[in-house]
């Protein structure tokens, strides 16, 4: 029964990220609503998915659709740029693109949970999310071994595409998020405490610190 209520909630999930990023604009909103309801799932239980995604979602909308945003055309230049150097095969720019693509990809898969558990201004959540996926380099690749095992096994079966098709998002979500809650954990010293509350990190200049802070002041 808790596998399948964890499989109806992956799948629940998988339809509110497609519906409320169907603006476009609103996927960091909609991604980070998908993270919050994710972690939230495996650190106190199943239940009442729909319900922490709105309110996630809400809490988060202006900053999160802020750091979408600038995600999206940070994406597209270095989309543009590495079809540039291929196209012109320039091999030594495709090595440089290419370093500037993994920190792309790499910092993408921090910050929308980073937003999700914890309250920052976007620079900060921003920087923060690079730190980590540094400091965590050996997760940062398992993370990025998932997200691509789902991609190329979605385009070599077509069974699998068709599961993907309905649960991809929030498969993918729930799969990242055990690694994040585990991650994340340093930072929350009194979790098992308060299970609901939110932390935020501090920027510094050698190490990330944590203060709690009130569910309720979360933007």
């Amino acid at each position: 029964m808790n596998f399948l209520t964890i499989v109806c909630d992956i799948v629940i999930l998988h339809f509110l990220w497609l519906l409320t990023s169907l603006p476009v604009l609103t996927i960091g909103a909609s991604t980070t609503a998908l993270y919050y309801t994710t972690m939230k799932c495996i650190r106190n239980g199943q239940g009442g998915v729909v319900k922490m995604f709105f309110k996630s979602f809400k809490d988060n909308f202006k900053q999160a659709t802020g750091i979408g945003i600038l995600a999206l055309i940070a994406g597209f230049i270095c989309v543009f740029d590495m079809y540039f150097a291929i196209n012109k095969n320039l091999k030594s720019m495709m090595v440089i693109f290419t370093i500037m693509s993994l920190i792309y990809l790499f910092t993408v898969l921090y910050v929308f949970p980073l937003q999700a558990q914890f309250e920052n201004t976007v620079k900060t959540t921003i920087k923060n999310a690079f730190l980590l996926s540094i400091k965590n380099l050996p997760w940062t690749l398992l993370l990025t071994a998932i997200t691509a095992l789902m991609v190329v096994m979605s385009y070599l079966n077509s069974t699998v595409l068709g599961i993907m098709l309905i649960c991809a998002a929030g498969l993918h979500a729930y799969l990242c998020s055990l690694i994040f809650v585990h991650i994340f954990r340093e930072y929350m010293p009194e979790e098992d405490n308060k299970a609901d509350e939110d932390f935020h990190i501090k920027e510094t200049t050698d190490t990330v610190e944590t203060t709690d802070t009130d569910d309720s002041t979360q933007d």
